[in-house]
């Protein structure tokens, strides 16, 4: 008896669009907290030779060089290797 009232449920137009709106806004809440995680660990070219020990123009002229993420990850306390980002920001080598 309980298949039959399931089944019913998703036959009702209202029902199937509640749960499509219900699904839309839980990826919209994981993609933005996701957003947040990236935006906080990004860094500025200014940021990341104050983190590094450096200049930023030192940054900005190796940013393009191989082995930059091995550099920056020599020179960071943490060991974090970083790669830069479209947009002018560095970010964590994942």
């Amino acid at each position: 008896m309980v298949e039959s009232s399931d089944s019913n449920l998703l036959n009702r137009p209202e029902a199937v669009i509640f749960v499509l709106l219900a699904a839309l806004f839980v990826l919209w809440d994981t993609y933005l907290g996701l957003l947040d995680d990236v935006e906080a660990t990004a860094l500025s070219s200014r940021q990341l030779a104050q983190r590094l020990g450096t200049n930023p123009k030192t940054i900005r002229r190796r940013k393009s060089q191989p082995g930059f993420s091995e550099w920056t990850q020599q020179l960071d306390p943490d060991g974090i290797a970083w790669v830069y980002c479209s947009g002018g920001v560095y970010a964590p080598r994942t």
